[in-house]
């Protein structure tokens, strides 16, 4: 695979499909916890939840990533994606739908957020204005 002859376009789909597997690994990643304070070490248990776990069926959201990471990386490579659907607007909304919950997760409370949580969000976010951009230059 030669980058330097590829199109900004394809370029763009290789980004989109690495975000959105960026986000299928950060499942894996702790995304709420609690902090404790200095001093009370040892008192408190530090409680650490992956986003595995966070989410509502962790299996799901693992398989949209992916779905999403694969549509966009054949798209990118010129191969032929052999289920009959428009395959930007499908990895779109595979990768939008975790980004919309998110973000709802997010402004429903914001204590307690770990690193992963941030690493997931801005690869759904990316992921999903990526495969927006490539969907309305290749479809029109």
């Amino acid at each position: 695979m030669d980058f330097a002859n590829m199109t900004m376009t394809q370029k763009k789909m290789l980004g989109g499909a690495a975000a959105c597997l960026l986000f299928a690994i950060s499942l894996f990643f702790p995304w709420r916890g609690n902090s404790v304070p200095d001093g009370y070490q040892g008192m408190v248990p530090d409680v650490s939840i992956k986003g595995w776990d966070l989410m509502p069926s962790g299996w799901l959201w693992l398989l949209m990533g992916l779905a999403a990471a694969a549509i966009l990386l054949m798209s990118a490579l010129d191969m032929e994606i052999p289920v009959p659907v428009p395959p930007f607007a499908t990895a779109f909304y595979l990768i939008s739908v975790p980004f919309v919950v998110m973000m709802a997760q997010f402004f429903e409370s914001t204590s307690g957020l770990k690193f992963g949580f941030f690493i997931a969000l801005l690869a759904a976010a990316a992921g999903t204005v990526l495969a927006f951009m490539v969907g309305r230059e290749v479809e029109g």
